[in-house]
């Protein structure tokens, strides 16, 4: 741990030496010829007529939850990309519907209320604006999310890949110009949808990918399963097949076998429905992040397809805003929160081969992913990447008069928080009573009814589970 602070002074020092020559025109330079310098890909995008993508801001219907938007415009654009050579590396032309160009619009949920927006784009022709020199990875659809602010979706990522999730998104920092306004340094990402060959793998005919979805409110297409009756708060939004083209067949049938799985999970036999490992991946990741938005967070199920052969599995992760936000030492939320998913259920079920796999898990990677992923973003920190996004961030302040942390302030507090974090973690993993918790427990269908109360007494207010008073005894919120 200390040799990778060491490391990243030195970093530092040349950074400030770059910072200190850059820093004048940050002030006020805004110009393509200034911010290419910076050593970023370029990403310039000009629309047609020079029109702004726009939204419109909705809050939630009653008895749901979030922040979204609606009527986003999708508006004509040509794309081009050069390198940090100024050299041009994707050029999508002049849009033409299903010849050239591309389409963007604004993407997001609470993210998009700020005045920068992440956006999603559209190619009328496949490409790899990535350009990996490989044919598979073309595809229409990217997103360019503002997640260069901070490290998070980095760290996130690599913990996707090494914790062993079906498919990990490949990303590029970027700067991002529209209509010759700079906009900042972004991540320029694959999007999640199926593609056998290089993202999520399900068959194309009888496969799903679907998302347990804070924000179906605000989705044309959703399904509803019977995992709490009233199911206020989520539904099922679909990735693959398109909202477009979905059928009610395909509706039904991922329908009624994650109510089967729901189902399973209460009658103690849901290994034959759902893929352990990747169950437990998805959750020892989080927890080893401290992710603490487990109602915003996406979280994306799949099936290969629609024989008895294949499982559901949990895909890849996503949002990675709020991880290392929870106490050092406490699980996710999703550990402890049976409100946001099945994740306690499986913990505290009869049938323990969840809570085996997750111990085991744990003994796998706790000596050996923290210090990965250390290595990982100290390279990227010291790389000439990591000093471009460094000098990125100053004009992004400039630019939006917003204060963000310096590369080496978010390296140095990840180290801190794995340093700390993973010995208490694996004193608590250790902790996990196998024997059936002796707290009466009930389900509520609309938690924001009661107040809620740790194991202390102190009032909690938020949706995690929780002790609740209720004529006099103790109940726990599930």
């Amino acid at each position: 741990m200390q040799n990778s602070r060491r490391k990243i002074s030195i970093y530092y020092l040349i950074l400030l030496f770059s910072i200190f020559i850059n820093y004048a025109y940050a002030q006020t330079d805004f110009s393509f010829e200034n911010i290419s310098q910076i050593g970023l890909p370029v990403v310039s995008i000009t629309t047609v007529n020079n029109e702004e993508p726009t939204c419109e801001y909705v809050d939630h219907p009653e008895g749901s939850m979030g922040q979204g938007i609606t009527n986003a415009t999708k508006v004509p654009c040509r794309i081009i990309i050069t390198n940090k050579d100024k050299n041009v590396i994707y050029d999508s032309g002049e849009y033409e519907k299903n010849i050239s160009g591309a389409t963007i619009k604004i993407n997001g949920n609470s993210s998009a209320y700020h005045d920068n927006k992440p956006y999603k784009i559209k190619l009328q022709v496949k490409e790899d604006l990535l350009s990996r020199g490989n044919k598979k990875y073309k595809d229409k659809e990217w997103r360019l999310l503002k997640d260069a602010r901070t490290l998070n979706t980095m760290i996130g990522l690599k913990m996707n890949e090494l914790i062993g999730l079906p498919w990990t998104p490949s990303y590029m920092p970027c700067n991002v110009f529209i209509n010759n306004d700079y906009r900042g340094c972004y991540l320029l990402i694959e999007s999640v949808k199926r593609n056998s060959d290089c993202r999520l793998d399900v068959d194309e005919n009888t496969g799903f990918i679907v998302e347990r979805d804070a924000y179906w409110w605000n989705e044309d297409v959703y399904f509803a399963t019977d995992y709490f009756s009233s199911k206020l708060h989520y539904r099922y939004t679909w990735k693959y097949p398109d909202e477009d083209d979905v059928t009610e067949e395909q509706t039904l049938y991922a329908q009624t076998y994650i109510n089967q799985v729901e189902k399973s999970i209460e009658e103690e036999n849901y290994n034959q429905y759902i893929d352990v490992n990747s169950f437990v991946s998805w959750l020892l990741a989080h927890d080893m992040m401290g992710t603490w938005d487990s109602g915003g967070s996406n979280l994306f199920l799949m099936k290969y397809d629609n024989t008895t052969s294949t499982l559901l599995q949990m895909a890849n992760m996503w949002d990675f805003d709020t991880i290392f936000w929870m106490d050092k030492g406490s699980f996710s939320r999703y550990h402890t929160g049976q409100f946001d998913f099945y994740f306690p259920s499986l913990l505290n079920n009869k049938n323990k081969t969840f809570l085996h796999t997750y111990k085991e898990k744990w003994e796998e990677v706790k000596n050996i992913i923290p210090q990965q992923i250390i290595q990982f973003i100290t390279d990227f920190a010291n790389s000439e990447e990591g000093i471009a996004l460094q000098i990125s961030r100053e004009y992004y302040t400039k630019r939006w008069n917003k204060q963000l942390n310096t590369v080496e302030e978010d390296v140095n507090a990840m180290i801190d928080w794995f340093t700390y974090h993973i010995p208490l973690l694996n004193t608590a993993i250790e902790n996990i009573s196998e024997e059936a918790n002796d707290i009466e427990t009930i389900k509520y269908d609309n938690l924001y009814s009661m107040p809620i109360y740790d194991l202390q007494g102190k009032r909690l207010y938020s949706t995690k589970r929780g002790i609740n008073i209720v004529d006099g005894k103790k109940v726990m919120i599930k």
